[in-house]
């Protein structure tokens, strides 16, 4: 399966197609996507792309390289981990350069995903090799948003939006309902955030669309904390001044986990009252 018949964006599906069969993908790529399914099947084939044994019609999908990186069991293909907390470290973007410069264990070069946050030291530790990358290395950022990675990571990077602005266009209802959500969140009293996360049990598709709408607002709340951007609604504004940015990281984890959660056909009702729950949890 190509990049183009993976991703809906055909233009970016085709660029990568094209770019891989003439092994010039950028040493590191970023991926804005908010589907983590999307974010593993792309990444996947890049990494068969990079290690990929044929000399042509690559990734082949047919060697032993391209088999192991898109079943996701090659040694030489290496996933970040939080190890428990919110967001990888500078502790783990060093421990990974280390590793950067020690021989592959079976491929011609190994690839590391960084499919979490990454505090700003990490972003900053992590620039230093992607200015001056080791040889047959390939990085993979995985992001909601590019904007909240370092305007210096990202222009050492190639930028591929996965998914187009029109895809999973959200309904009046749904947006309206995380705008309350949004406004209820920093009240010190309960009773407003009881009452807006109510409304999302009505169907399993406007969970889902609130939800990630309710993403959106808050990563541009966090955006203001990282950038210190000026204007914008009042309830961003109100989410960025009141709370601080580890409350709105783990707020942001509660909706992904609430995500899967609507995927898994999880009770709305018991759903909602656990989000609206860990919300309040999570500011604290």
């Amino acid at each position: 399966m190509s990049f183009s018949e993976i991703l809906n964006n055909r233009e970016v599906g085709k660029q990568l197609d094209i770019l891989a069969q003439n092994r010039r993908i950028p040493h590191a790529v970023v991926l804005e996507c908010r589907d983590s399914k999307l974010i593993n099947k792309v990444s996947a084939r890049i990494a068969a792309a990079f290690l990929c044994e044929s000399e042509s019609d690559i990734p082949c999908g047919r060697c032993k390289a391209c088999n192991k990186a898109l079943r996701g069991i090659h040694p030489d293909v290496k996933t970040l981990s939080t190890g428990g907390k919110q967001s990888v470290g500078v502790g783990e973007i060093r421990e990974m350069i280390s590793d950067c410069y020690i021989t592959a264990n079976e491929g011609i070069g190994k690839v590391y995903c960084i499919f979490d946050k990454m505090t700003t030291e990490a972003q900053n530790a992590l620039l230093k090799v992607l200015e001056e990358p080791p040889q047959r290395v390939q990085f993979i950022i995985a992001t909601e948003k590019s904007t909240l990675l370092l305007k210096t990571v990202l222009s050492r990077a190639g930028l591929f939006k996965l998914t187009s602005d029109n895809d999973d266009k959200i309904s009046a209802e749904a947006f309206d309902i995380a705008v309350e959500i949004a406004k209820a969140i920093p009240e010190s009293v309960e009773l407003p955030l009881i009452a807006a996360t109510s409304g999302l049990t009505k169907s399993r598709d406007l969970m889902k669309q609130t939800l990630d709408q309710l993403s959106e607002f808050l990563m541009e709340a966090l955006e203001r904390k990282y950038l210190g951007e000026s204007g914008g609604e009042d309830y961003i504004i109100r989410l960025s001044n009141v709370l601080k940015r580890n409350s709105i990281i783990k707020i942001m984890d509660v909706i992904n986990k609430a995500r899967e959660s609507n995927e898994h056909n999880c009770n709305l009702n018991v759903l909602s009252t656990w989000i609206c729950a860990n919300i309040r949890e999570s500011k604290h």
